[in-house]
């Protein structure tokens, strides 16, 4: 029996970049220490957790919500955006999603058509790749923050501007960066707009580490002269409040553009269930306690962690990752996967390098929040044991 062929934009799509790693982690017999997903060990704010929201006798609960949000939680995001993110923000230019991932691929499907191109800042995060490829967009790779870090006199626009093309309509960047923790400043981010205004190109922040930043703080791209007119920043209660299973995410910019981002959410998830949206609002209003604790936890176990790997790494500034070279040690023709699939038969994964840019695949990801610290020692001491 034939069948039609699947799309063009599904078969294009990479499966698991963890798929090799799990078949050699198959053998481990004792802990495994997941190293690989952007996770935290710690529980959320207590007023953010499900068991202490009040869910009796509320009709609410249990029918369509309102298309942008939650009422209460979309007007608390504004004044959030507005007055931390510095974003001149307009009532009705904000859009809760089901995590920041779908916040990004609405934005990526309001914006772009197949065959326009995306440039990425690399390494950039996984799965914006996959999202265009999705839209049949054309994602097209600027090694950009590692290039920063080892050359600082490099020019931020000449990096980027020579790959703007007639056929490039946005930009993506990662500030705090994940994998590799570079907080871009206000003068690169300066740069990053002048191109943005002169090529015509929106501009997707993934503002998702915000509350994560250790040596410099976080600037918002949108809130530069001239930015907040083109720019879409995307947050996420799963990294700022460890609520990671709830995937309530937002969205924010101008509001003829977040209609569109709204018509494309309201046409993939419809609503964001009203309960789950509720514990981010509890969030949002009291756990200003636990960002301040996590932001000192997580500082730690990135110096015990920076200290404890036998491998060169730059200290990251902000985010939750290290962003680990492993040339030199074992890669080949397929990067660095034979040296992880080492490293996870000594149960312990890491994310491999190349899903963050095509220029890392002798590289990898290393999140030093997933487990407690003394896990997070234990599998570094095994990293290095295999190395």
């Amino acid at each position: 029996m034939t069948f039609p062929r699947l799309s063009v934009a599904a078969e294009a799509l990479p499966l698991s970049i963890f798929a090799r790693l799990y078949e050699k982690l198959a053998g481990w017999k004792g802990d495994v220490i997941p190293l690989q997903i952007g996770d935290t060990y710690l529980m959320p704010p207590p007023a953010g957790r499900l068991a202490q929201q009040d869910y009796r006798d509320e009709r609410d609960l249990y029918a369509y919500g309102p298309a942008p949000g939650w009422p209460p939680l979309v007007a608390a995001l504004t004044e959030k955006v507005r007055t931390r993110n510095r974003i001149p923000v307009e009532d009705g230019g904000v859009q809760v999603t089901a995590g920041a991932t779908h916040a990004l691929a609405c934005c990526v499907g309001a914006l772009l058509d197949p065959g326009d191109e995306i440039i990425l800042l690399t390494p950039h995060w996984p799965l914006i790749r996959g999202i265009a490829q999705s839209r049949s967009v054309v994602s097209i790779e600027v090694p950009f923050s590692q290039m920063l870090l080892a050359d600082p006199s490099l020019d931020p626009y000449a990096l980027i501007a020579r790959a703007v093309s007639a056929r490039t309509r946005a930009l993506y960047l990662c500030t705090p960066n994940n994998p590799d923790g570079l907080v871009l400043d206000e003068a690169v981010l300066g740069a990053i707009a002048r191109v943005a205004h002169q090529a015509g190109l929106w501009v997707l922040a993934d503002e998702v580490y915000e509350h994560y930043t250790y040596d410099r703080p976080h600037v918002s791209i949108a809130s530069l002269p001239g930015m907040a007119e083109r720019t879409l920043t995307v947050g996420s209660f799963s990294k700022s409040y460890g609520q990671a299973g709830l995937r309530v995410g937002y969205v924010a910019g101008p509001r003829t553009v977040i209609e569109a981002v709204r018509k494309m959410s309201n046409h993939s998830v419809y609503n964001v269930p009203h309960a789950l949206q509720r514990a981010a609002l509890a969030s949002l209003r009291e756990g200003q306690g636990f960002l301040d604790e996590a932001r000192a936890r997580y500082r730690q176990a990135r110096d015990q962690a920076v200290a404890a790997l036998k491998l060169p790494v730059r200290v990251p500034e902000g985010s939750t990752y290290l962003f680990v070279d492993f040339a030199g040690h074992g890669c080949g023709p397929e990067g660095c996967l034979p040296v992880l699939e080492r490293i996870a038969a000594a149960g312990v994964l890491l994310a491999p390098g190349a899903p963050f840019g095509l220029a890392y695949a002798d590289w990898a990801r290393l999140c030093f929040t997933a487990v407690d610290e003394a896990r997070l020692l234990e599998g570094i001491e095994r990293i290095n044991r295999v190395l």
